[in-house]
């Protein structure tokens, strides 16, 4: 029966310590989450910032108020999660309590009964006489040891009682902690949610402004559409020209034994390659996006919009060589750097630090991004595995 309940005690304790982790896990994964929610936010504040100086009604104002928006309910789930987590141990930790209380009743009671009869056996005299009385030798020895087990047991059944109320009294501060932490998340949620409401205002103003310039808009897509169109026909002019120079055929690239070890390197390397700006935002997605105020009008993008700070540095997300550098109506200087089979494009660049057939290394500064007024500073971001077009969000480290 001994083992059983030791068995028990210890699978009681295993289970423990097991939910203790994975609540520690948990709680450091929202913690993470929350932290870079509040980075972002953080660095968005800064854009919208930058921004002020600007009075024209701009789409990628818009943008950035609405990735605020959504990275401030990513940060309102956060502490959401927070505020459940912090519940359950709070529940926990109150359950435990009340076990923990029962328990001590229960020692108290026992030990009360145990002083009280060691109490009316206080006497030498009256132990001596009861082990004396003894009908043989055996006997006494059995209520001598009796006397002393009593003893015994009554400093352990102290120890345990002792015990009980240190593991009371850490629970209880817990309790405190769980709890206050639990109401500065509770006060944050307020805070954040009521921020958010007026963040959602300040989008449905920009919409409202920005519906009333419809025709100017859409008169500036059109031109942003032809000029993205004109840079892929560059692009593809470019990849089949140095094809066929490699001797490979007028879509494939025809690699050296040193480029492709570049390629495959390039390759193994999908989803960890560094961010060619050192923070920014992801405002225009790969492939076909609809315009943020009118759904109708869809706008098609070969790469990424990577929205930055003023003055970012632009970096080389690879070891390669500047394969061209070419001058693009609205797009400013485009670099084109070759990893093996791969290109990587950096359109809208100014004060260029590198030249045709330049070697670069991974991180290495190549120019900065174009600052305008209405726009603010956007990197347009391509991916090209020969005339493939790539998601460079993809290929991007998260």
């Amino acid at each position: 029966m001994f083992m059983k309940l030791r068995y028990i005690g210890i699978l009681f304790m295993f289970f423990s310590v097991l939910n203790g982790t994975v609540y520690s896990q948990s709680i450091n994964t929202i913690k993470k989450d929350k932290e870079k929610s509040e980075k972002e936010i953080a660095y968005l504040n800064k854009l919208l910032e930058e921004a002020k100086n600007n009075q024209s009604v701009s789409v990628e104002k818009l943008k950035i108020i609405q990735e605020k928006i959504a990275q401030s309910k990513s940060l309102i789930n956060s502490l959401q999660q927070e505020v459940s987590y912090l519940e359950k141990q709070i529940d926990r930790n109150e359950v435990r309590i009340s076990e923990l209380s029962l328990n001590r009743g229960s020692m108290l009671n026992m030990y009360g009964k145990l002083v009280y009869g060691l109490w009316k056996k206080r006497n030498k005299a009256y132990r001596l006489m009861f082990i004396f009385a003894s009908s043989d030798f055996n006997q006494a020895y059995n209520r001598y040891k009796y006397f002393e087990q009593i003893q015994s047991y009554s400093k352990r059944q102290l120890a345990l009682i002792e015990q009980t109320n240190d593991s009371l009294n850490i629970k209880n501060t817990e309790l405190k902690k769980y709890r206050d932490l639990k109401h500065v998340a509770l006060n944050d949620i307020d805070v954040k949610s009521k921020d958010l409401i007026q963040q959602q205002a300040t989008e449905n103003s920009l919409i409202s402004d920005l519906k009333k310039k419809e025709k100017q808009i859409v008169k500036k897509l059109n031109i942003e559409a032809k000029n993205r169109e004109r840079l892929e026909r560059e692009l593809n002019k470019l990849i089949a020209s140095q094809a066929k120079k490699s001797g490979g055929t007028s879509s494939k690239y025809k690699l050296t034994p040193e480029e492709k070890l570049v390629s495959d390197d390039f390759s193994r390397n999908k989803g960890k390659l560094p961010w060619p700006v050192t923070q920014g935002i992801i405002s225009e997605k790969f492939g076909i996006n609809p315009h943020p105020v009118y759904k109708d009008v869809m706008m098609s993008n070969n790469g990424i919009n990577i929205t930055t700070s003023k003055n970012a540095e632009v970096r080389a997300v690879f070891n390669g060589e500047v394969t061209d550098i070419s001058l693009m109506p609205g797009l400013n200087n485009a670099v084109i750097i070759r990893h093996g089979n791969y290109l990587t494009v950096y359109a809208n660049l100014i004060y260029l630090n590198v030249k045709k057939g330049d070697k670069v290394n991974t991180k290495q500064v190549i120019g900065k991004v174009a600052h305008d007024n209405e726009k603010g500073s956007v990197l347009s971001f391509q991916v090209w595995n020969n005339l493939e077009k790539q998601n460079p969000e993809l290929w991007l480290a998260k």
